[in-house]
């Protein structure tokens, strides 16, 4: 599979990240919104990546967003990391997602992953089911753009203050 798109995103979302230093002065929510993005990016590119070995050794695939919305998870990695560990983890954890991704041959794109999400507050979505080349077009279009996006809004308030 083409993971093109999905390198981008990640690319943006990384310059994005790593744009923040020292001298950016991020209020403590802005902080704490930027940690737990790159935290909760991390947590599931894992997730993902583990669910695309089982599309590619055809067990059945699911992605259970679980732990990569846990406060008490999210928590953890915050206090386990500085920023420059968890953007080196969101960078680790694309690389090997993004690997998997292009070692799949086209006809497994279609292979349908079975959904369990949580919302950030913990409530459960509805079940469903996508194809695994849509899942990652999602968050190659929507998902890592979306949270580049905020963080980059994040960093740029942070220095100009």
């Amino acid at each position: 599979m083409d993971a093109t798109a999905f390198d981008l995103a990640y690319q943006d979302l990384l310059a994005a990240a790593g744009s923040i230093g020292e001298s950016t002065s991020l209020s403590p929510d802005q902080q704490d919104a930027i940690d737990w993005t790159l935290s909760h990016i991390a947590l599931s590119d894992r997730t993902l990546a583990a669910t695309a070995r089982d599309v590619l050794t055809g067990r059945s695939p699911v992605v259970d967003n679980r732990d990569a919305m846990d406060d008490a998870t999210i928590s953890a990695l915050i206090t386990a990391t500085n920023h420059l560990q968890r953007v080196d983890l969101v960078r680790r954890n694309a690389a090997d997602l993004s690997g998997v991704i292009t070692s799949m041959p086209e006809h497994v794109a279609t292979t349908l992953v079975e959904l369990r999400l949580v919302s950030r507050d913990g409530r459960s979505l509805p079940p469903q089911q996508l194809p695994w080349a849509d899942l990652i077009r999602l968050r190659a279009t929507d998902h890592i753009p979306g949270h580049a996006a905020r963080i980059t809004a994040l960093a740029v308030t942070g220095r100009s203050s």
